[in-house]
């Protein structure tokens, strides 16, 4: 029993030290103070701006990267055109060095074959054709890269100068 009566008599405590703590607390004010009702709201609205700002930056990331994507796949294209006319160089290369090595053992023995002759020519065309095709991609790859740069120019030269006609005519060259 005395058990109990040490309980009983540690909770009473307790309760007491619980009904002064609530005496202390200070009730809270009726209505919120302006001040923070307005940090609150210019925080909102910061933050809905953020949000806005962040949504239009993703937006013309995602424009950019779609726009890098098929700049990405159409070198990949070219490229993949330009390793074909390469291997097809290669290969009429070969055509044309077992051709004059013919012609030279022909020549060689003092014989003049008009068939070696002509298969030698047949091969030089090829090959020559196959140079002009892998120069043609690669001009053609020279120039898909620089047409951004160009339209970005023609841009820049097209949109107004936002210092005056001193400054379009110094940048421009022109003189007053």
């Amino acid at each position: 029993m005395s058990e109990l009566d040490e309980y009983q008599r540690r909770i009473t405590a307790a309760m007491d030290r619980v009904a002064k703590g609530v005496d202390r607390i200070k009730p809270a004010p009726a209505e919120p103070d302006e001040d923070i009702v307005q940090a609150l709201e210019e925080e909102r609205l910061a933050n809905a701006q953020l949000n806005e700002r962040i949504k239009s930056l993703r937006e013309g990331y995602e424009g950019e990267l779609a726009t890098l994507r098929d700049r990405v796949e159409s070198s990949a294209a070219q490229m993949g055109q330009i390793d074909l006319d390469l291997q097809r160089v290669r290969q009429a290369n070969e055509q044309l060095s077992e051709a004059c090595e013919k012609l030279r053992e022909a020549n060689a023995e003092g014989l003049a074959d008009p068939k070696l002759i002509d298969t030698a020519v047949i091969a030089e065309l090829e090959s020559l054709r196959a140079t002009r095709a892998i120069e043609m991609a690669e001009i053609d790859a020279v120039l898909s890269a620089l047409a951004p740069l160009v339209e970005e120019t023609e841009a820049e030269n097209s949109a107004p100068a936002a210092g005056g006609d001193a400054e379009t005519a110094t940048k421009t060259g022109e003189a007053h």
